[in-house]
């Protein structure tokens, strides 16, 4: 036994004459069928000179971003910061022709073309100047007759794996084309099944046998399955904080389970999402430590930790022109008691030389809280959290976190709370968590009427009230995401989803009340080998428990509501400027005749309110720009969605926003950098008019049911920017 998937001695021999038998099959099919690149005379007059330009030429399916992913012959281009761009000559990378290299790369495409199956595809490199010292190089494909698969024998795994079921996960079916990359993917598809079976020394060999008259293969996977291997025993080496015992919670395999490959997987991954853990290897371990060297059967599992240091303390001292001093210290216990348990704690303060009872008298060098009501009293956070890895099982996390807090704005409110939060994380599997959270908190912000309407969107007199005086916020919440797609910023296939539902009850003693859940779905579609169709659906409400006016313990909170518009949402919208709302003028003037308010039109702003359902569908098709295709994308989408205080099966038509719009992604080491310009068609939301009163904190409502002139069409488009996609 050797390292994980090693073969017992006594069956390599037998492995080892089978394997020869069919290779020897293989090659003997393809043998004289592989004519080796076309190499044109007199390309060495041409070494050295600039390459202005690459081409492939022919009929072939293949994008050409794929095949110049193959090529190492580039042309002269520019890159600066990872842009295609360049300033005189900064940026400008020059390539010149080897004819070597230019060969290989003819090489290269004949076998990626083979193995993707078109196995009589030839490819001639040729190379035209264009001036004394420049040159462009085209590929000459001639494309090979395509081959399908015929049939797929597969051998070996009767009694142990469901063939039906196992043939419908494998890449390559009978009728597709015939490529060797998903031909080897299916063969390693049932290696994966055999070994999460217990049959821990499985082989799994392949042949075919190719006819290109006939434009067919038929291919052979055999199955070596070996004896069912048991776990005997587990070495533990260098967890010295983490302990013995604690590292083998951590495993999802133990003393005397079938030994499952995908098992040591998922217990080094267990291991390496403790902080105090730098490395972890859960392996078969090498003959010399095996408690049964001579036996096929059983086998020993190696575990080796290295591990980092177990307390961090780290602390800073800074300067904001409007936080003033501030510091921040912060102790970490990786392994608290043992057993890596996580304990964080945290102590941070700002306004320190003008806030009691720091105090040092620095109003001149802190200017922002000169005139503000609130700055002789520091701005703190204190803070507690302790995480439990082992929770019943290593799929479990439980996190506790308390805090107390006090923040402010320069002459805008401040904020008192004090909560706590239990979290306990599920993991169904790569990439499927389920959680669920306990969460009190405890509090209230202090701000005069205006601030309110302008910062907390908060403008009905008796909502501000409300908010004024200390409120409690006890929630629980359960919670699902589980991602199926290809790549987390810039998906091409699969779907992700996320379900959650809150529930703020009475017998929590909350001040406010409701059941919430939402509910996202979005899916990828890849369109050929370079385009994708893309769509999102985004739901929630409140099942009828919550408003968003002022009635008792219905009223719901504005940091509870929900709002749609922005980059990742309604982009024909601002940042959650969809649905209700209310308006504010800066300023207004009483006619003394009329006592009519005159108001400037383009001195009124509108603030979202939210609502208590939501809805946004969105679609996106993404393809490769005419220019620049390495590094650019372009899209076309539409977004529709509406935003409520009732219920979404009650809106109409009219309700409903929908927004066009063209965007554009460019390709960087971080994900696509993405622009949308959207276009809104909506009329302005209707809702009630405010303006402040003689004294500018008051507001006075003048009007229940105002709606301003439509904006100009400039102004009806929306220009984000983000980096991922926007779904």
């Amino acid at each position: 036994m050797g390292s994980r998937g090693a073969v017992p001695r006594r069956a390599a021999g037998q492995l080892s004459v089978l394997t020869a038998v069919l290779a020897v099959t293989a090659l003997a099919g393809c043998a004289g069928r592989f004519p080796g690149a076309w190499e044109q005379p007199g390309l060495g007059q041409y070494e050295g000179r600039e390459v202005v330009r690459v081409a492939v030429i022919g009929p072939q399916p293949f994008g050409g971003d794929t095949l110049a992913t193959i090529l190492e012959t580039e042309p002269t281009h520019c890159s600066l910061l990872g842009l295609p761009i360049c300033i005189g000559r900064l940026g400008r990378e020059e390539r010149h022709l080897e004819v070597d290299v230019i060969l290989e790369d003819a090489r290269r495409l004949e076998l990626f073309f083979r193995r993707s199956g078109f196995f009589d595809t030839r490819v001639a490199p040729a190379v035209e100047p264009v001036s004394p010292d420049e040159v462009e190089v085209e590929f000459v494909v001639a494309l090979g007759p395509e081959i399908r698969l015929s049939t797929l024998d597969i051998r070996g795994i009767a009694g142990i794996l469901d063939e039906e079921r196992l043939r419908r996960r494998l890449p390559i079916q009978a009728g597709d084309r015939f490529d060797l990359g998903e031909f080897a993917a299916a063969s390693d598809t049932i290696l994966r099944a055999l070994r999460a079976e217990g049959r821990a020394y499985a082989e799994v060999l392949r042949s075919f046998d190719v006819s290109i008259d006939a434009g067919r293969a038929d291919a052979m996977i055999v199955a070596v399955p070996g004896p069912e291997v048991v776990v005997d025993s587990i070495i533990v080496r260098g967890a010295g904080a983490l302990g013995r015992r604690a590292t083998l919670r951590q495993l999802a395999i133990q003393s005397g389970d079938l030994l499952r490959l995908d098992r040591l997987v998922e217990s080094e991954r267990n291991l390496y999402a403790l902080e105090i853990v730098q490395f972890a290897s859960v392996d078969i371990a090498p003959d010399s430590l095996q408690v049964s060297p001579g036996d096929s059967t059983t086998a020993t599992i190696l575990v080796s930790v290295s591990e980092g240091p177990v307390h961090v303390v780290d602390a800073a001292l800074g300067y904001g022109s409007v936080e003033c001093f501030r510091a921040r210290t912060r102790w970490i216990s990786r392994s608290f008691g043992g057993g890596a348990r996580r304990l964080e704690l945290l102590g941070r303060v700002s306004k320190i030389g003008i806030g009691d009872p720091l105090d040092f008298g620095l109003g001149g060098v802190c200017r922002a809280y000169r005139d503000d009501p609130f700055r002789n009293e520091l701005d703190y956070r204190l803070s507690a959290e302790l995480t439990q890895p082992w929770f019943l099982s290593p799929r479990n996390h439980l996190t506790a976190s308390a805090w107390s807090e006090q923040v402010s704005e320069p002459n805008v409110f401040q904020r008192r709370s004090t909560g706590a939060r239990f979290l306990l994380n599920h993991r169904l599997g790569a990439r499927n968590l389920l959680t669920g959270s306990l969460h009190g908190e405890y509090g209230r912000t202090i701000a005069n009427d205006a601030v309110y309407c302008l910062a907390f969107v908060v403008c009905d007199p008796s909502d501000i009230g409300e908010l004024a005086r200390d409120r409690w916020l006890n929630t629980i919440a359960l919670g699902w995401v589980r991602d199926r797609s290809n790549n987390p910023l810039d998906p091409t296939d699969g779907y992700t989803h996320a379900i959650s539902v809150t529930w703020a009850p009475d017998w929590m003693g909350s001040d406010a009340e409701f059941v919430r859940s939402t509910g996202e779905w979005s899916g990828y579609a890849p369109i050929g080998r370079e385009r994708v169709a893309a769509a999102r659906v985004r739901l929630g409400t409140f099942f009828g428990t919550a408003r968003v006016d002022r009635n008792d313990e219905e009223f719901l909170p504005p940091q509870e509501r929900f709002y749609a518009g922005g980059a990742n949402s309604v982009r024909g919208f601002e940042t959650n400027a969809m649905g209700p709302g209310v308006y504010v003028a800066e300023e207004g003037e009483a006619d003394p005749e009329t006592g009519t308010v005159l108001i400037e039109p383009d001195r009124i702003r509108f603030f979202p309110t939210g609502g208590t359902a939501i809805a946004v569908v969105s679609g996106e098709f993404r393809a490769p720009s005419p220019v620049l295709r390495r590094f650019m994308t372009l899209a076309v989408f539409v977004d529709a969605g509406v935003v409520t205080a009732g219920r979404i099966s009650r809106t109409t038509s009219d309700e409903w926003a929908v927004t066009p719009g063209l965007g554009a992604r460019f390709r960087t080491p971080v994900g696509p950098i993405r622009i949308d310009v959207a276009y809104n068609p909506s009329p302005p939301q209707r809702g009630p008019l405010y303006v402040p009163g003689p004294e500018g904190e008051m507001l006075v409502r003048v009007a229940d049911d105002f709606r301003p002139e439509r904006p100009s069409l400039l102004r009806r488009f929306q220009v984000h920017l983000g980096v991922g996609q926007a779904f």
